[in-house]
């Protein structure tokens, strides 16, 4: 049953939480290019920083389920207040499109930027060829197979299922459930890009559907908010721990099955940080600021536009940096991200057909009153 004082009006921190979820991809993709063992475009000559590349792989462990987590919520929302007409019109505006749009030209810079980092020729059997890699357009693709592929009466019911559960029953079954699907990935994991986004997307529907639930039971997080397992402390030190585990197979270069085993902690972690953050943010009266909107609007279009400059900047800067300044090289190349994909979004949102393609209203033109030129 629906809480009607659950989120009654817009809650601009849980969509700056969302941002933000989505913002921290620079910071994770900059970092890939430490040493490490990571499959990447490029990997830097720079010292291993164990403590930092631990924090960082932790908390992509959670930030997508967080996000997913919160666009259920927020679909179920937006389904129940205008309607499912105008859920499918926003996604198809805010979602489908800019996917098409970034699709149209991501696949084959990344391509013409892999052929420069590892000096090969460019062939046009091999630009076409690139047009086969999602990078980092994925989740956009799993978001739509959510809205589009599955009937709104399916999470309608998943909903009043989880309505019939005890919360720390609720949180088991939910970690199994996006487990189960972890482990089809393991098995499919050499069958392609497109066959292993099957259980990705999968496995991150359950954190949706748990996010749709959320919203249509909302009067039930009353309850809910006081167990302890969304107790901010206990949260905090289950994190802690997730961190140390990260940290001790990077540290001592775990190579053994024990290896998946910081990513099992943090699957629990990942759906109790879900239900916390909700919890704890829904509570906060954040000002809208035109800070905080700006972030909220730029962050779909700073992400697609980030991914090929970190990569670049990673390939461009290592030999400026000192090797014993990882986190350092780091911090310049997800700033220089930052600021050269923030600069792109201003000037798509100066574009009306720019901004159609990639989900944005245009920026505002301010009329200014004729004056008579004889005053």
């Amino acid at each position: 049953m629906e809480n009607k004082a659950f989120l009654s009006s817009r809650n601009i921190g849980l969509d700056f939480l969302r941002a933000l979820l989505i913002l921290e991809g620079v910071l994770y993709h900059a970092a890939r290019s430490l040493p490490g063992g990571n499959n990447w475009y490029y990997i830097s000559g720079k010292n291993e920083a164990d403590g930092f590349t631990a924090l960082i792989e932790f908390m992509h462990t959670f930030r997508m389920e967080a996000f997913f987590f919160l666009s259920g919520m927020f679909s179920a929302m937006v389904i129940l207040r205008k309607g499912s007409d105008f859920f499918y019109s926003n996604r198809k505006k805010r979602v489908v499109v800019p996917l098409i749009s970034a699709f149209l030209f991501i696949p084959g810079l990344m391509y013409l930027i892999n052929a420069q980092i590892d000096g090969e020729a460019l062939t046009t059997h091999n630009a076409l060829g690139a047009y086969t890699s999602l990078h980092h357009l994925w989740f956009l693709v799993s978001l739509t197979a959510m809205s589009f592929l599955i009937p709104g009466s399916l999470y309608q019911r998943a909903a009043m299922m989880m309505r019939r559960l005890p919360f720390p029953l609720l949180v088991a079954a939910l970690i199994v459930a996006a487990n189960a699907f972890f482990v089809v990935k393991f098995f499919v994991k050499d069958f392609g890009e497109w066959v292993n986004l099957i259980p990705v997307t999968a496995r991150f529907m359950v954190f949706y559907a748990a996010g749709y639930a959320l919203y249509l039971n909302s009067d039930q997080i009353p309850q809910q908010a006081r167990s302890i397992l969304v107790n901010t402390k206990v949260v905090a030190a289950l994190g802690l721990a997730c961190w140390l585990v990260f940290y001790a197979i990077f540290h001592y270069n775990i190579t053994s099955s024990l290896k998946y085993l910081p990513v099992l902690c943090s699957s629990v972690f990942s759906v109790i940080f879900s239900y916390w953050v909700v919890f704890t943010f829904e509570k906060l009266r954040m000002k809208e600021s035109r800070l905080v909107k700006g972030v909220v609007d730029s962050a779909l279009v700073i992400y697609i536009m980030h991914y090929p400059l970190v990569i670049t900047f990673a390939w461009l800067l290592d030999g400026y940096l000192p090797d014993a300044l990882p986190i350092t090289y780091v911090a310049v190349v997800t700033t220089l991200g930052l600021i050269c994909s923030a600069a792109l979004y201003l000037l798509i949102k100066q574009l009306p057909l720019m901004s159609l393609l990639f989900g944005l209203k245009p920026a505002r033109v301010q009329n200014v009153p004729a004056t008579d030129p004889r005053s």
